[in-house]
């Protein structure tokens, strides 16, 4: 039992670090550009990626949908 729940946490955890790959390469020029002041991964950032939801690249927006971000 303990083996099939850290075999799921990893497989969270190497979809998570896919997902940060892909918003990181998706909306680098939109981080820079609306939030480039906030440290990468706070909090401080999703709430101004969210301020700026509108201002996003359509690239940028995707990749947070796809993430799961709202």
């Amino acid at each position: 039992m303990i083996a099939g729940l850290t075999a799921v946490s990893f497989a969270g955890v190497a979809n998570a670090d896919a997902y940060t790959k892909a918003i990181r390469a998706s909306c680098k020029q939109d981080y820079k550009r609306h939030c480039g002041d906030k440290t990468i991964g706070s909090k401080q950032l999703e709430v101004c990626m969210r301020e700026k939801k509108s201002s996003l690249s359509q690239t940028c927006k995707s990749a947070l949908k796809a993430a799961g971000y709202r």
